[in-house]
């Protein structure tokens, strides 16, 4: 079947010709409930309720859904996949499970995540349960250990370099969006209010922050680490009560690890700085996500597994692998710094700032959330430990 962008119509008949499928919806066809949901900026989700369960269906678009003029190709749909199944068996239950994927139409059909929230929603209005970020580190901790060169045999991370490496039209919105657009005058980058543009000025002018971002960049593309999930944030992740779910892995890759974590950390910041009022639920946050990873990870590399570290005895590889976090952190907070920066000055901002009663709440925010970043990009390298980054956050 030739690729066409699907409707409620058409879908319908889609999965009355997919009977494993069909079986988990029960009833007749016409039975189903099929509702758009689309919220996200590339593809469009479906999500099918019959009389015995329920499905979610993502279909790329050729296209930025929401920049129709912006050609997107349609095997992003099948990295999204591969990311599912290469990291499932590690994270299970944290992610939806994959039930099908067509490779003629570029669509996913998993799990269906209700009544979960986008997180993200969830904080701006107060409705997320403390302790989330702990399921978070642990998704990290897990997902890298299953596909990293310490624990894997080099076979391993060979096959996914293979798998990834063609992921290139989403690495290129990275490369763009989050680590060099923001600081260069860009016809992506939505025009900056008034009351900034001294800022953004000065940060695009800023000589020795981009040499410092030059080192993140170079990080980024060439410490191939372990599988990323490459868009770790809070509008990627899901929850009801304390369920806790990461959904859309199409940005995957193989990657420095600290990005991830880095990612996830400056959505958290970002919300602190819309939300000044609740900076000691952030930073306790922060502290769970940052300690639930490092014992996770620690405890899956007390034994070998990999070609990395093959010779070293139980003193040694504690050694290692503690220089090893504090590199991983490191390179966190660098990454925290840039997604903090795009997220306030480049293309898709985040909605955290509504939180902020005024405009000029707003503008102290946005300032805030540029000095704060520069600040983490510049100092990255200091870092020894998680009290080093909150200190750097303001946030001690």
């Amino acid at each position: 079947m030739p690729y066409f962008t699907l409707d409620t119509s058409s879908l319908r008949h889609w999965l009355t010709e997919h009977a494993d499928l069909a079986s988990r919806l029960g009833g007749n066809p016409e039975d189903w409930m099929i509702r758009e949901v689309s919220d996200g900026n590339l593809n469009t989700v479906f999500i099918v309720a019959g009389p015995d369960g329920q499905l979610c269906c993502k279909q790329a678009l050729p296209h930025v859904r929401v920049a129709p003029e912006w050609p997107m190709p349609l095997q992003r749909a099948l990295y999204e996949a591969r990311y599912m199944r290469a990291t499932a068996d590690a994270v299970r239950p944290a992610a939806p499970e994959l039930y099908f994927y067509d490779e003629e139409m570029f669509l996913l059909v998993m799990e269906c995540l209700t009544p979960h929230e986008v997180l993200r929603s969830a904080l701006i209005r107060d409705d997320a349960q403390p302790g989330f970020s702990a399921s978070i580190g642990q998704y990290v901790a897990r997902s890298v250990h299953a596909t990293s060169w310490i624990s894997r045999p080099f076979e391993v991370g060979s096959k996914l370099l293979e798998e990834f490496s063609g992921n290139t039209a989403l690495t290129r919105i990275t490369v763009d969006l989050i680590l060099t657009d923001p600081f260069r005058p860009c016809s992506r980058n939505p025009e900056a209010e008034a009351a900034l543009l001294s800022d953004v000025t000065a940060l695009q002018d800023n000589k020795p922050l981009h040499r410092a971002v030059g080192v993140l960049q170079d990080r980024f593309l060439t410490a191939r680490q372990a599988l990323l999930h490459g868009d770790l944030h809070t509008g990627s992740i899901m929850l009801h009560r304390d369920d806790v779910r990461v959904i859309d892995g199409e940005f995957a890759t193989m990657g420095p690890i600290g990005f991830d974590c880095g990612l996830y950390l400056g959505n958290l910041a970002l919300h602190a700085c819309a939300a000044p009022h609740k900076q000691d639920f952030i930073r306790t946050e922060i502290i769970a996500f940052w300690s639930s990873f490092t014992n996770e990870f620690r405890a899956l590399l007390k034994t070998g597994g990999g070609d990395v570290w093959a010779l070293s005895d139980e003193t040694q590889r504690e050694e290692l692998l503690e220089n090893f976090l504090t590199s991983i952190l490191q390179d966190t907070a660098g990454f925290c710094g840039l997604e903090m920066i795009r997220r306030t000055i480049g293309f898709a901002q985040v909605a955290d700032y509504t939180l902020c009663p005024t405009p000029e709440n707003r503008t102290q925010a946005r300032r805030k959330a540029l000095q704060t970043g520069q600040r983490l990009i510049l100092d990255a390298s200091t870092v020894q430990n998680l009290s080093d980054v909150l200190a750097l956050l303001t946030l001690v």
